[in-house]
């Protein structure tokens, strides 16, 4: 069990004199170990915020969820143990000797009927499991092509699986899902084997939607991989925690400098609000984190 240690951004703002964004960055390059049991107390110094435009939890939050993305100087991303419920990620298969995929070949992916352009054969997944996901949205196609009912996270879930059931074996693929933490289903992309798809969507399979929206620390662990410049992110809410501890409730502006700090390599960022066609202050954030990185935005209703 690692040592438990929790660190905010309110703590080295308020110990460095740092900036905001500069507090993130240093918490993103920084290794984090946290594996203590969740609490349903909540901390004594949360800040007193307006939930005006915050995407509210159905279920009440785990505070002290222990942060499982954990950047090193090379921004891997190491997982630790997650108490209460965090699947486990399944373990890679991959060819003998074979590390770096060959020339992408046939169609781009494909998400929610949009082409996603590439430039390198790879592409990570951003997908909201807040607690608002939970709420019902209307038939869509399952992976079974029979028409079912369901949560948003359902239809993302179903949405995710033909994504990556097309992939051509050429590329490389991982998936990031998030709440007020974020957490990879490895701890680098893999190849788009047979087996490796099954893997991931058998990891998929067992999320389950709770907590907050911490969606800048979320799209940066997939900026972290530097070898990859495409992203497809989902979200169905305004973000608000910047802070897996939960003690720090940022704006969508410091969201959005967080995502486009950290995005040295120009990757694309595909954007698909789910339900957020009259939530303006979500379908924003997402429009502009689109426009900031030469991706597109669609709405899922």
């Amino acid at each position: 069990m690692n040592t438990t240690k929790l660190i905010s951004i309110q703590s080295v703002v308020a110990t460095t004199g740092l900036s905001v964004l500069a507090a993130g960055t240093v918490l993103l390059s920084t290794t984090i170990a946290i594996a203590s049991p969740g609490s349903n107390t909540p901390p004594s110094n949360l800040p007193q915020i307006s939930t005006n435009d915050l995407d509210l939890p159905v279920m009440r939050p785990v505070y002290g969820k222990p942060a499982v993305n954990t950047p090193d100087d090379r921004f891997d991303i190491q997982l630790g143990d997650v108490p209460g419920g965090t699947p486990p990620w399944p373990a890679p298969l991959e060819t003998p000797g074979e590390t770096t995929p060959p020339p992408a070949e046939g169609m781009p992916p494909v998400f929610f009927g949009e082409e996603i352009p590439f430039t390198n054969p790879s592409v990570i997944y951003v997908i909201d499991d807040s607690g608002s996901m939970t709420m019902s949205t209307d038939p869509f196609v399952g992976v079974d092509g029979t028409v079912q009912n369901g949560s948003r996270l359902d239809r993302a879930k179903a949405e995710l699986a033909r994504s990556i059931n097309a992939l051509p074996e050429t590329f490389q693929f991982n998936v990031v899902f998030y709440d007020e933490c974020a957490f990879s289903c490895w701890d680098s992309k893999q190849r788009a084997t047979a087996d490796n798809k099954a893997a991931a969507l058998g990891w998929v399979s067992a999320i389950q939607p709770d907590g907050w929206t911490n969606t800048g620390l979320a799209v940066a662990t997939a900026l972290a991989d530097k070898g990859n410049t495409t992203v497809v992110l989902l979200s169905d809410g305004a973000p608000n925690f910047l802070d897996c501890t939960l003690s720090y409730a940022a704006t969508a502006d410091e969201h959005r400098q967080l995502i486009s700090s950290t995005n040295t390599q120009g990757a694309r960022i595909n954007c698909f609000g789910i339900g957020i066609s009259s939530d303006p202050s979500a379908r924003s954030f997402m429009q502009q984190v689109a426009a900031d990185s030469g991706g597109s935005y669609t709405d899922v209703n």
